[in-house]
């Protein structure tokens, strides 16, 4: 097979399994250490929620950055993804790192064992990756330092629902989520953390935004520098692809909010397609877990907008183990 996959005609995604209680569940080390409390935390959400726990070696090592740790840490990322153990994988924490792996990574390995993975922020690099390069579909969602034991915490529940219900039947970001252009569109769900989906312009696993829906959300950056980052998407041609923009999480000075959304409508109006604001996911909490590389409809009514799949995200047959 040659990578990437040949674009920009869509290729099917390959489906992870489905996590069945009693599973375990891989922390990996994609990027920053987690806090060690934080950490203890959302392993003990998992292990209430009824699954096992088994963390990459690499999690608790101090960053360096520096070549012969991202192999080291590629290469334990990769035996972690392999292990027949390990059922899905997690993000221990964001910040920084996933993409000084990516070198290190060989995409037909992660093809060959398909499983659902989890992150976002800074693991959008990975998410990416592996639908690019390895074919894979994977899920933007919550870190294993955001999870809360809590049946009530939105951000864990989802999480927990896109894992194991191939197809759910939510209307997501409904009544939260706000239109600024009305219309409905479907299409594969695309995206993540806007900084990381700028930064693989120009590489072989760069964001595919043909005939998609375009999710974007971003961390306490000033207005400015996501101004510049929406520039560069159209100034590549990515914007004008999509059949409709999601906004997530922009965690920007509230004072800059109005004109935000000026200069974000200005962007984007002329694309004629359908755009919602402050949809429930990224830096803030609830941070809902979405299936990217699936297919979804977006809905934005005169208020309010949502998304629901369109297929299935997930196997509902368990794959046989395969060898490490």
């Amino acid at each position: 097979m040659v990578w990437p996959l040949p674009m920009p005609e869509l290729v099917p995604l390959l489906r992870p399994p489905a996590l069945q209680k009693g599973d375990s569940i891989g922390v990996v080390a994609s990027s920053y250490s987690p806090r060690a409390g934080w950490l203890a935390r959302g392993i003990k959400a998992i292990e209430r929620a009824g699954y096992g726990v088994i963390v990459d070696p690499e999690l608790h090592m101090t960053r360096r950055y520096q070549k012969a740790e991202d192999e080291r840490r590629a290469a334990s990322f990769t035996r972690l993804w392999t292990d027949p153990r390990v059922k899905a994988l997690i993000g221990g924490t964001g910040g920084y790192g996933a993409v000084r792996m990516l070198p290190y990574l060989d995409p037909e390995v992660f093809r060959s064992h398909p499983k659902a993975f989890v992150g976002y922020s800074d693991i959008t690099a990975l998410h990416l990756w592996l639908m690019r390069l390895a074919g894979l579909r994977s899920f933007h969602g919550p870190t294993v330092d955001d999870l809360i034991p809590s049946a009530r915490d939105l951000t864990t529940g989802s999480m927990f629902s896109a894992l194991t219900t191939p197809r759910p039947s939510a209307r997501f970001g409904r009544g939260v989520a706000r239109t600024v252009k009305p219309g409905r569109a479907s299409g594969r769900l695309v995206g993540g953390n806007m900084a990381m989906v700028q930064q693989t312009i120009g590489t072989p696993y760069e964001i595919d935004t043909t005939d998609a829906i375009l999710f974007l959300e971003e961390v306490r950056d000033p207005m400015s520098f996501v101004d510049e980052r929406l520039v560069q998407l159209r100034a590549a041609g990515l914007l004008g692809k999509v059949r409709g923009i999601v906004f997530g999480h922009l965690s920007l000075d509230r004072s800059e909010e109005d004109e935000f959304e000026d200069f974000v409508l200005d962007l984007v109006s002329d694309l004629g397609v359908p755009v919602v604001m402050d949809f429930p996911a990224g830096h803030d909490s609830p941070n809902l877990t979405l299936p990217m590389g699936t297919d979804v409809e977006l809905v934005a009514e005169d208020v309010t907008g949502w998304l629901t799949y369109r297929e299935d995200a997930l196997l509902a047959t368990p794959l046989p183990a395969a060898e490490p």
